[in-house]
């Protein structure tokens, strides 16, 4: 498996990580032990949901820390051997059959010719085969469907449930997050009544957290510039039956303090912009160049900027990525403090986090390093008038 990563990014996260980025990068190509979801809290408890689990069968613990959490242990590496027949797919699918989930069309790039029932192994872009899946449709078939079920994973090189063909998942009982993604939402604290604005809303994950700990009494905005991506958010907030006070708008938030007469000031705002996910886990290769995150950096400052315009006085920004670049987080936010008459605010202890003190900035860093976290970054902010 090739790990090289860009020269300019390598020496940019150096800074950041010195003798220890090596064991980072490692870190990176394994995913977590831990498979976390989020229980939809609005129509089932925490103990309930794991009961189910464990009626089939399935070992799930509680999250110490977030009442709404429980995670899978992820077993592995095991050895995934290269069948006469494969099917390749691409580096997102990969990562995600990769840690035990089944085969859909949708991802696949090419393939040999196979019958229906017969074992296949599936290989990364990079040639690096990540499972074996028994297919339930032919190659024929196949050429036919942009959806759909290909293969079931029956060898895996690390194994977690394959919780999306769980029947709670289809009823809306948990959704896949990861524990950051979850703290995050929580450090927004949404309640009742409140204007809430979610400028980076897709999929959904954290939009429909704030409607579960609003308990659906938050009025909230979810942009996502994207049609696609913004009709994402709405599905999530359907199947979650969650799709209580959420306007939905397919616009780039980067501009709603121009396009968009809101009546009020929002009472706070979670942005959570594209970023070059560095910190996603497990990874297949590193296909990110220092040039992407500058570029980047530069646009998720925008977000920010408006945010600050629009916000009330007092009010409460969550910024949040779930990447480890120096430029995208730390850097970014000290420009909104020193620019944007933002302060950081002092969350003290937040579980699994390490916490940053740098100049103006007090933000949360999440590693693999400790505590066997995907890489995120997590900053509230004030705004003072």
């Amino acid at each position: 498996m090739s790990k090289e990563v860009d020269a300019r990014l390598r020496e940019s996260l150096r800074r950041v990580y010195g003798s220890l980025l090596d064991n980072l990068l490692d870190l990176l190509y394994k995913p977590s032990k831990k498979l976390y979801v989020r229980v939809n809290t609005m129509y089932i408890t925490r103990d309930e949901l794991i009961e189910r689990f464990r009626d089939k069968g399935l070992i799930v613990k509680p999250d110490p820390y977030v009442e709404e959490a429980v995670y899978f242990d992820i077993e592995g590496p095991f050895n995934v051997p290269i069948l006469d027949k494969k099917i390749v797919v691409d580096k997102e699918g990969a990562e995600s059959i990769m840690i035990g989930a089944n085969l859909y069309a949708p991802g696949i790039v090419r393939y040999d010719e196979f019958s229906k029932g017969e074992e296949v192994t599936v290989i990364a872009p990079n040639g690096e085969p990540v499972a074996v899946v028994e297919t339930t449709v032919s190659s024929e078939k196949l050429k036919n469907m942009d959806k759909g079920l290909v293969g079931i994973n029956i060898l895996s090189k690390y194994r977690a449930p394959p919780i999306r063909d769980l029947p709670e998942y289809s009823e809306g009982l948990f959704y896949p997050q990861s524990l950051p993604a979850m703290l995050t939402t929580r450090v927004l604290n949404p309640r009742p009544h409140e204007l809430i604005l979610d400028m980076n809303s897709a999929p959904g994950g954290k939009t429909s957290h704030i409607v579960q700990l609003s308990h659906g009494l938050a009025r909230i905005i979810a942009f996502e510039r994207n049609v696609r991506k913004a009709s994402m958010t709405a599905e999530t907030l359907v199947r979650l039956r969650l799709f209580k006070n959420v306007m939905v708008l397919p616009m780039d938030s980067r501009y709603l303090d121009i396009d968009l007469n809101i009546i009020g000031k929002p009472d706070k705002i979670l942005i959570d912009p594209p970023c070059t996910g560095l910190g996603v886990r497990p990874k297949i290769y590193i296909d990110k160049s220092y040039e992407e995150v500058l570029i980047l950096s530069k646009y998720q400052i925008q977000f920010l900027k408006t945010a600050s315009r629009v916000l009330k006085c007092n009010g409460l920004i969550v910024y949040s990525t779930c990447t480890i670049t120096f430029e995208e987080n730390e850097l970014v936010t000290l420009k909104a403090i020193r620019e944007y008459s933002l302060e950081p605010i002092d969350l003290g202890f937040l579980p699994y986090s390490e916490k940053i003190e740098y100049e103006d900035l007090i933000a949360y860093r999440f590693t693999p390093l400790y505590h066997d976290m995907p890489g995120y970054y997590i900053v509230a902010l004030t705004k003072k008038c």
